[in-house]
């Protein structure tokens, strides 16, 4: 995972400077870095800076890449089969042609709805003198902006010290440089602007935005009408009927797959996560942070998994070990905290972890799992939260966003008793709560208004997706040097799901509790992928699981941290 960091400043003003924000960047990318000065006109100048983490290609590619028409910094993987495979060309040179090959804007706007991939780029045309900035639609990587009183800082990563606000996903933007007129464009099918601003107006815009709690980050909610849901293949009395009369839930499970209809959703589900999981396993140079700089073959980790036990994660490494190479072994990270509301490391992500390493151990005899135990004291949590947690997590304040952030980057840091993963990618089971409908709230809505409801909680889930947590994941992980990639947000898996009907993704009736009806069609994709014990886990949020929250704090306060 790269860092990327671009200033548009007065020509007369010296560079920011900052020895802990070049430190961030290098920490996501410590594999090169490059930077260049840019003359825009007499008054405007860019600073482009690049740091690099050695994906794709067959050698580091220094950014920011330049040719005659453009300067592109890039941030994130293109999984694309038509391209030239990651062994030959690195995906930011491939850019960066396709880029400086457009006549227009039109054509640049065309071009980048094309990319398929978590990325987020900024990209100067020296041409029309428009620089270029964006996250992928899903807002699954970092870019920060800042304004000072002399320059504009766009960056992965920021800190406490500076106020900012995280880019929204929702749109691309477009700034001409010669008068600070900002562009948007919607990601849907038109290439129409979709809004114009004054920089200065768009950040103040922004910044009231960012203020606002999860649920009123999305308004343009559709009415779903009943007649939308019409039930034509009778799968809800077919579960209703088989629910009814077994109690065994492995065995309802079981009855459920016999259906044609619920079968070929699993398997196509199933096919769509291997597709997914193959393409981010493989593309890598495969070697471990030890091993990167050296010509010999690595047998090291080059794959973790970030693993609590349930469902996501187990279904996401028992995918991957059809993946990665058998004589690899994966890493298992489990994480726990002792708190003040704990005396044990043995805390319940650690029970369930324990017993899913067992299972995949029974059914994949040839792999050699790796379970990492990552204990975190009290003092040591406090101290980090401090000291670099705080800057990571920025623009998120509330204690929730320090609780799952210090959560992820403590497990990302991938340190046991015996040492430290080797490990460069990361998979994570982010999005499937949000797709499969995992939350008590989608089981709430459920019981307010049937399938109705249920359908608009799933469409409000994912329309606010890009705004909620990943962009916040993103930094805190990324700050070890290595790649979180997220086999559920897949643009293939994700266009299938969201069309399924809601009660062919999870189906949250009184008859089936928690750890069967919240997102069903993953525990059944589970069970005929050949799990057994974890398809019946409950979902347990990770700030709970590993015991770092604290129950006397409210979620959605500040945090003392940014006090």
């Amino acid at each position: 995972m790269c860092g990327i960091f671009c200033e548009i400043r007065n020509c007369r003003q010296t560079v920011l400077r900052d020895e802990n924000i070049l430190q961030r960047l290098k920490n996501r990318g410590p594999d090169c870095i490059h930077s260049i000065n840019i003359k825009v006109n007499d008054k405007v100048s860019l600073y482009m800076c690049g740091t690099v983490l050695w994906m794709q290609g067959f050698k580091p590619t220094n950014q920011p890449v330049e040719n005659d028409n453009g300067i592109l910094l890039f941030n994130g993987d293109i999984f694309y089969h038509k391209w030239p495979s990651a062994q030959d060309l690195s995906d930011t040179q491939i850019l960066l042609d396709k880029l400086s090959y457009c006549s227009s804007s039109q054509e640049i706007i065309l071009t980048v709805k094309s990319f398929k991939g978590p990325f987020s780029l900024v990209y100067y045309d020296k041409q029309t003198q428009i620089l270029y900035f964006l996250r992928d639609k899903i807002g699954r990587n970092s870019l920060l902006f800042h304004k000072s009183d002399y320059s504009y800082t766009i960056s992965s990563v920021l800190g406490r010290k500076y106020p900012c606000i995280e880019i929204s996903a929702a749109y691309i933007y477009e700034l001409k440089l010669c008068n600070n007129q900002l562009n948007l464009y919607s990601w849907e099918n038109s290439i129409n602007i979709f809004s114009t601003y004054s920089l200065d107006d768009w950040l103040h815009i922004c910044q009231e935005q960012q203020c606002l709690p999860d649920d009123k980050l999305v308004a343009d909610i559709r009415i779903i009408e009943d007649f939308s849901l019409i039930e034509e293949e009778n799968i809800i009395k077919v579960i209703e009927e088989i629910t009814k009369s077994e109690k065994n839930k492995i065995n309802v499970m079981k009855k459920l797959l016999l259906n044609n209809i619920i079968l070929k959703t699993v398997t196509d589900i199933s096919k769509l996560l291997e597709k997914s999981v193959k393409v981010r396993v493989e593309t890598q140079p495969q070697k471990c942070k030890n091993c990167i700089t050296k010509d010999e073959f690595c047998m090291h980790c080059t794959t973790g998994i970030l693993f609590s036990g349930g469902l996501d994660c187990t279904v996401l490494a028992l995918i991957a070990d059809k993946y990665v190479p058998k004589d690899q072994p994966i890493d298992l990270i489990n994480v726990a905290f002792k708190t003040n509301n704990n005396d044990s490391f043995d805390v319940p992500d650690r029970i369930t972890g324990r017993q899913s390493f067992e299972e995949l151990k029974t059914i994949c005899t040839s792999r050699k799992w790796n379970f990492r135990e990552v204990n975190v004291p009290k003092e040591k949590l406090d101290k980090y939260q401090s000291s670099i947690i705080g800057d990571l997590v920025y623009p998120r304040r509330t204690v929730l966003d320090e609780s799952l952030g210090s959560a992820l980057w403590f497990a990302a840091l991938g340190e046991d008793e015996l040492d430290v993963s080797p490990c460069r990618v990361l998979l994570l089971g982010s999005g499937a709560d949000e797709l499969f409908g995992g939350y008590m709230r989608h089981r709430q809505a459920y019981k307010r208004r049937g399938w109705v409801g249920l359908a608009q909680e799933l469409e409000k889930d994912w329309k606010r997706i890009s705004y909620r947590n990943l962009a916040r994941d993103n930094r805190v992980i990324c700050d070890h040097g290595r790649q979180p990639r997220m086999p559920y947000l897949d643009e293939d898996h994700i266009d299938y799901v969201l069309k399924l009907k809601p009660w062919l993704k999870c189906f949250p009736s009184d008859t089936l509790e928690c750890g069967f009806g919240d997102k069903m069609i993953l525990r059944l994709v589970a069970l005929h992928l050949g799990l057994t014990k974890v398809v019946t886990l409950p979902k347990r949020a990770l700030q709970f699981g590993s015991r770092i929250a604290n129950k006397k704090e409210k979620g959605s306060d500040l945090s003392k941290t940014f006090l």
